[in-house]
């Protein structure tokens, strides 16, 4: 939070259809609810991590709140700045202080550009680093762990990490108070993992850079937040610290999604395995009720799930679940 206490970025009701077309004429038959009704906050120098299955949601929340992807309706702020009223000009504003390392590092790459003119055509854009443009560049490499000579070679001569690594320095280019990490690490090999995870928390340590770190892996997502947050089916299910939700968690598919993170340490307890029943159901067609109720097996779900969606209710502080067996009666529904 800055002074005032406002968040560095105000989500609230985030919603983003994908409209389903048929036929010749393109005529519209449905919608694809990809995100429907989402709200949280992001601190400075916080990270929420934003966890969920393939197909929940988590990219197109982060592509839409930067304007990649266009909202339906709902509210985004930056810094107390509408978002989604910006124009062109207003949003290039808005990238000097906003970024996003995509989950796939070479294909964010451009493979005609060597790394050094594809880190270099960021501060072009921006018009940053006049006079001193090929030291500014060396310097970002130098951030991300890569050297000098490394900005005359192509993408295609580097390895996932480093291209990654590359993805980050562009990003890093317009020294951004806010950056998105959709799936940083899911293309890369786990000991490769740790190395561009440790960069991200030390390059936020130095830089007091906030984080909106999107993953499906919840031991990586605790290592990096001070917060989790966990969709389900274009909806968040649970918010919450990041040990409250991880020891504590309240939701029926937070528990399962922890009952999947493999145990490595001898003499600790894992708790049982949770198989959830059926596939995700279709976004463009979500059940009525509770999204989870077809695949919750919590012994008292019944009708009264499928009957109205749940709200987020406040239970422990700061830490709210959406599940009308769980969550606390004198909880309060979340603005």
């Amino acid at each position: 939070m800055n002074d005032s206490g406002r968040p560095l970025v105000r989500v609230r009701d985030l919603v983003r259809h994908f409209p389903i077309r048929r036929g010749v004429f393109g005529r519209t038959v449905g919608a694809i609810r990809a995100v429907d009704g989402v709200s949280f906050d992001v601190g400075r120098g916080e990270t929420l991590g934003l966890v969920g299955e393939s197909g929940s949601g988590k990219t197109t929340a982060g592509r839409t709140l930067l304007r990649l992807i266009e909202p339906t309706s709902g509210s985004i702020e930056f810094d107390g700045i509408d978002v989604a009223s910006m124009d062109r000009a207003q949003l290039r504003r808005l990238r000097r202080r906003a970024q996003i390392v995509f989950q796939d590092p070479y294909g964010s790459l451009n493979p005609r550009l060597t790394v050094g003119d594809a880190i270099a055509e960021v501060l072009d854009v921006h018009a940053l680093a006049r006079g001193r443009r090929a030291q500014r560049v060396d310097e970002l490499l130098d951030i991300v762990g890569l050297r000098p000579e490394h900005a005359r070679r192509y993408p295609h001569e580097f390895s996932g990490g480093q291209r990654q690594r590359v993805g980050i320095a562009r990003a890093l280019a317009v020294e951004p108070d806010f950056i998105v990490c959709d799936e940083p690490v899911s293309a890369l090999d786990v000991s490769v993992q740790a190395q561009v995870l440790n960069l991200l928390w030390s390059l936020q340590q130095r830089l007091g850079i906030a984080f909106l770190f999107i993953a499906h892996d919840l031991a990586v997502v605790r290592h990096m937040s001070d917060r989790i947050a966990v969709m389900y089916l274009g909806q968040i299910v649970e918010i919450g610290p990041a040990a409250a939700v991880v020891t504590n968690p309240v939701h029926p598919y937070t528990r399962a999604l922890l009952s999947a993170v493999p145990r490595v340490r001898q003499g600790r307890r894992r708790p049982d395995r949770i198989i959830l029943g059926g596939e995700s159901p279709d976004p463009a067609a979500p059940p009525p009720g509770c999204p989870f109720h077809p695949r919750c097996n919590h012994p008292l779900r019944d009708v009264e799930c499928t009957l109205a969606r749940p709200p987020l209710e406040i239970g422990a502080p700061g830490h709210t679940a959406a599940c009308i067996k769980e969550s606390p009666p004198a909880g309060k529904l979340v603005s």
